[in-house]
């Protein structure tokens, strides 16, 4: 696949081998077994570069997957189980409650999200949970054999997680006295309004990293996020965060939520002020699950948005050496997202040898999902129709094996797929209600997104390689100290 930067150099990404390199037109004719022209070759300089680009092309050849190898075969319950016990158990989440004091508008437990349950006033009870934590502690404990020095995981959600506070505390003590040697990492994932000096001490007191809903400042926040009355909720959230911050509470992070009526540049202010918590993700309301929420927008609305958004990405080009502020918005839309295409791009020698080899997604049972009823999902996002467990009787490894093996059948554009190794899709962009969409119907113009994606990261590259190396390696530094752990 070609793409080109804003300085006008052409490249070539190879997702066979996972890497991109610049390129020629000369090369680019090689590359797709085009016949050259004794025109093509008639400059002297012109032979040096064919010399070199057939020395260059006959290199990569030599690490090129080779064809004919095997793919994988049929995932058995067995082969599921010992992969989960060596590479997954990262974190086991309880949605302590269905219940929430907010109606976001871009919540996926609401009318705007077909597919995803609706908020009801259900909890989850400590019995429910304490079988969850003994069912998650002893797959950790029995895959100590494969992986001794993984640290276990415990996370809370909703709903709003602090409505059912004292099932929190009840886990925590659980842990603390059923299994005293363990270190466990907490976290939680909160709208904020509900936090006050007993919670923050108590949280504090037990290592737990939060995350707090944050969309930048009160208008912004409030076009979205507000209480079942239509009131906006910056104001009571911004009264607790502060006071959180001014108190040291250093393992507080931000969750920005942004779209086509999002204002970038204020945005960007909003999270520079030493009184805000850090970004530690800022995404888009999601697609998946029934997702109506975009049908709000009109062609102006994202013809608007993606104007201005060029016009923040050029600010950033002309000003990132000089802005040398606090890290913001605008590292997580351009130098850190960049960085996936950068350094995490897949390189894979031997492609054959994943269990997974398209897409994203993960070995299912990385993450595990309690709902209150005690039923074990792959995940937050996934909707509820595809458990792989419950608390009665644990993981379900044989489900696990069918439900993989049937997403596999689905990816059936992803062989040819010229991006196959950069897909970010998992197990949600596919899911309807119990059987999986195939992915020549769903990845439609992801490629030129990629194209697009590409161009932003290596137009960074070429520009400031140190700064991009500098905000990259600074967030993930910053991010390994105060999570240990996430699950991610």
């Amino acid at each position: 696949m070609e793409f080109e930067t804003k300085s006008g150099v052409r490249y070539y990404y190879d997702n066979e081998i996972g890497i991109a390199f610049p390129s020629h037109p000369l090369m680019e004719k090689m590359i797709h077994n085009i016949p050259l022209q004794e025109e093509d070759l008639s400059a002297v300089s012109t032979k040096e570069d064919f010399l070199f680009y057939s020395r260059f092309l006959q290199k990569l050849n030599k690490i090129r997957p080779k064809q004919g190898v095997p793919g994988p075969h049929p995932l058995q319950p067995e082969d599921v189980k010992k992969m989960v016990l060596r590479e997954g158990l990262l974190q086991m989440t309880l949605g302590v409650t269905e219940e929430c004091n907010l109606r976001c508008k871009y919540c996926v437990y609401s009318d705007s999200y077909s597919l995803m349950r609706n908020p009801s006033n259900d909890m989850m009870d400590f019995p429910t949970a304490k079988k969850a934590l003994d069912w998650y502690i002893s797959l950790v404990m029995e895959g100590r054999e494969y992986n001794p020095v993984r640290k276990p995981g415990i996370g809370f959600y909703g709903g709003e997680p602090l409505l059912n506070f004292d099932l929190v505390k009840k886990c925590i003590h659980y842990i603390k006295t059923t299994y005293p040697e363990l270190d466990v990492h907490y976290s939680i994932t909160t709208n904020g309004t509900l936090l006050n000096k007993e919670k923050e001490d108590f949280l504090k007191e037990h290592g737990f990293s939060i995350s707090i809903s944050i969309d930048g400042p009160k208008d912004e926040h409030d076009r979205n996020r507000v209480y079942p009355n239509g009131r906006g909720t910056f104001t009571d959230i911004m009264k607790n965060v502060r006071r959180m911050i001014a108190g040291g509470y250093e393992d507080c992070k931000a969750i920005c939520v942004f779209d086509w009526k999002s204002n970038l540049s204020r945005l960007d202010a909003f999270f520079r002020q030493p009184d805000i918590p850090r970004l530690f993700i800022m995404t888009n309301p999601s697609v998946q699950g029934g997702c109506v929420y975009y049908d709000q927008f009109s062609e102006d609305d994202i013809r608007n948005y993606l104007l201005s958004e060029e016009k923040t990405f050029q600010y950033y080009l002309d000003h990132a050496p000089y802005d040398t502020a606090r890290e913001s918005c605008l590292e997580h839309l351009y130098p850190i997202y960049a960085s996936r295409f950068l350094y995490s791009t897949s390189v894979m020698i031997m492609p054959e040898s994943r269990i997974i080899p398209y897409s994203g997604a993960c070995i299912l049972g990385r993450k595990i999902f309690v709902d209150v009823h005690g039923n074990f999902h792959a995940c937050e996002r996934i909707n509820q129709s595809f458990p792989i467990g419950n608390v009665q009787s644990g993981l379900d490894f044989q489900r696990i094996a069918v439900m993989m093996n049937e997403y596999l059948e689905h990816l059936d554009s992803c062989g040819t797929c010229r991006i196959s190794k950069l897909c970010g899709y998992c197990y949600n962009h596919f899911a309807q209600k119990g059987h999986f969409d195939y992915a020549s119907g769903v990845c439609k113009n992801e490629e030129n997104r990629k194209k697009t994606d590409f161009s932003r990261a290596f137009t960074l590259g070429e520009r400031y390689p140190h700064l991009l190396d500098m905000a990259v390696n600074d967030y993930y530094t910053w991010l390994s100290k105060v999570s240990p752990t996430l699950g991610d």
